[in-house]
């Protein structure tokens, strides 16, 4: 029997399991009628996800504050596949970064929006990577009734490759040059003392996620989202640090676009790294 810490749906409940341990328990009915304290039949369970630490019980709650619960079981249940099935070890950001890669890709195709990213095949260069895509891909339109295209195999590919855990490394260079960008930026946020760490993991995958956006748009015409001059001028003076910060990283991503970018997204990554610091 497992205890229930909180009831999320009719169908999904947080639980408390051995060792004092969290977990994600999903079954047709299996919380209707129940309560915070009420205990679970561990035979009534159809699907279990481990919340195995403070981290991915932080990042299972920051996730629920901002993405519909189907989006982030169906997340979860792609990457303990991985886990599982394939024996992948991953760090704990790929919950953020990679649920929250396939909602947008879901809303993106919604509105019309998709884009294909044009990777280079990389089925030969990581073939348990590639597997990982093209099961993840499977689970994801049979979860949600979707129709993710091929094109989602080697993006969630690339999620497993950049979110491998430290002392697995990945031997190959990563193909898409979004990762150079990514590393460049982390070399830059090192320079300046900034580290990702247990009290501002959030905001640091965050700003990988933006960034990760961001670079998956610069071969399209920049978007210029109308600003105050007022507000970038109010961020550059109280922000000072913020901004320079911002904007070095701006200008990196400007040079590998090899032309101007939307005056917006110096803003942006001005205010993402505000919240860092």
């Amino acid at each position: 029997m497992y205890r229930i810490i909180q009831v999320l749906n009719n169908n999904v409940a947080i639980i408390r399991i051995e060792n004092d341990e969290q977990a994600i328990a999903m079954g047709k009915g299996i919380v209707f009628q129940k309560k915070k304290g009420d205990l679970l039949k561990k035979e009534d369970i159809s699907k279990l996800f481990m919340l195995r630490n403070k981290e991915s019980q932080q990042n299972f709650s920051s996730l629920l504050k901002d993405l519909p619960l189907n989006f982030i079981t169906t997340g979860y249940e792609v990457i303990d596949t991985a886990i599982s099935k394939f024996n992948y070890p991953v760090q704990e950001y790929i919950y953020v970064t990679l649920t929250d890669h396939i909602y947008w890709s879901y809303q993106n195709q919604q509105k019309g929006n998709y884009e294909v990213s044009r990777l280079p095949d990389m089925s030969k260069e990581y073939p348990t990577e590639y597997a990982i895509g093209k099961m993840g891909v499977t689970i994801i339109n049979e979860r949600l009734n979707a129709h993710f295209p091929d094109d989602e195999i080697g993006r969630i590919a690339l999620h497993f490759i950049n979110a491998k855990r430290e002392g697995e490394p990945v031997t190959n260079e990563v193909l898409d040059p979004r990762q150079d960008i990514i590393n460049q930026v982390e070399k830059i946020l090192l320079n300046k003392g900034i580290v990702r760490t247990e009290e501002n993991k959030n905001f640091y995958d965050r700003l990988m996620i933006h960034l990760n956006y961001f670079a998956d748009r610069l071969d399209q015409p920049a978007e210029q989202v109308i600003f105050s001059k007022s507000l970038e001028t109010n961020i550059k003076t109280d922000y000072p640090r913020a901004y320079a910060i911002g904007n070095e990283i701006y200008q990196l991503v400007s040079d590998y676009a090899n032309r101007k970018l939307s005056d917006s997204e110096r803003v942006y990554l001005a205010i993402h790294i505000q919240r860092l610091l």
